[in-house]
């Protein structure tokens, strides 16, 4: 509410073409150079200019995830394969069966932590990945828009300056509630080529300035992370006492299914006369 005053003064000014200085403090804050940053309006227009660069090539997609990589890809003609995790509820990776398809492919794209499971792959593996993606070409596409709701132990932000097959991913969206604002940003080392395909000024001035006062909200990251892992493991408890399984999930979400004689679709209509809108599964692959 301090900062409304100011942001409104800012409503008349073109914002910094490059997104500053929400991209140098970004740069800062994940100790790498700063034109490895490219700062979208939301990450959802970074997902735009990645499938218009793989544009009529051939993208792997580790299922159940976010449908939108599908979608963006697809609408720029991208030929996608799934591959499906054997178990959804520790959505472990298979290793063999992605590299096997790695040798055909251009890009994989993994969603870590995983939407809808919740579930965090080890950095270990995505570099295990990374290694083997630049012996056959392939880039690394790593979605971490929940990685800050864990301690991001796992992020891969630091193998960029290592991985030159290494797109990450990132959103201001999901740890401050900025949806309406619209901010994300990609850090590769090929991020100066993907500045060049956003449009000028695509990023407003009060969403540059939200954003630098988000990233010093150290103590809000602290205390939003410990509330939501003690609910999340609260409610993981409450539902396996109910005989329902449930995602090992480290976000601020878990995914779960009911006992087979319980009827999902009346149970998502009992909840929305409650109040509570559950997320419904029906569009994710797997």
């Amino acid at each position: 509410q301090q900062l409304w005053p100011t942001l409104l003064c800012s409503l008349g000014k073109y914002p910094n073409e490059q997104a500053e200085p929400f991209r140098s403090k970004m740069a800062e804050y994940h100790q790498v150079a700063a034109n490895y940053i490219a700062v979208g309006n939301g990450a959802a227009e970074c997902l735009m200019v990645l499938a218009r660069h793989f544009q009529y090539k051939q993208a792997i997609v580790v299922e159940p995830s976010f449908s939108e990589y599908k979608r963006t890809l697809q609408q720029e003609s991208v030929t996608v394969q799934s591959i499906l995790v054997d178990d959804i509820e520790t959505y472990t990776i298979p290793v063999a069966r992605v590299k096997q398809a790695m040798e055909q492919a251009d890009v994989l794209y993994i969603c870590n932590p995983n939407n809808p499971t919740g579930v965090l792959t080890k950095k270990a593996i995505i570099e295990e990945l990374l290694q083997y993606g630049q012996q056959v070409d392939c880039t690394i596409v790593v979605d971490e828009a929940f990685i800050d709701w864990t301690d991001e132990e796992e992020s891969v932000v630091s193998l960029v300056s290592t991985y030159d097959n290494l797109i990450v991913l990132r959103s201001m969206t999901k740890m401050y509630a900025l949806a309406g604002v619209r901010l994300g940003y990609m850090i590769s080392q090929q991020a100066p080529k993907f500045v060049q395909a956003f449009p000028h000024w695509n990023v407003s001035e009060i969403a540059i300035q939200l954003g630098c006062a988000c990233i010093d909200a150290h103590d809000f990251v602290e205390k939003s992370r410990k509330t939501s892992d003690e609910m999340r493991e609260s409610m993981k408890v409450f539902l396996q006492v109910h005989h329902c399984r449930v995602s090992n999930s480290a976000a601020n979400f878990l995914l779960f299914s009911l006992p087979q004689h319980i009827d999902a679709d009346h149970f998502f209509m009992m909840m929305l006369k409650q109040g509570i809108v559950l997320r419904h599964t029906k569009n994710y692959v797997g």
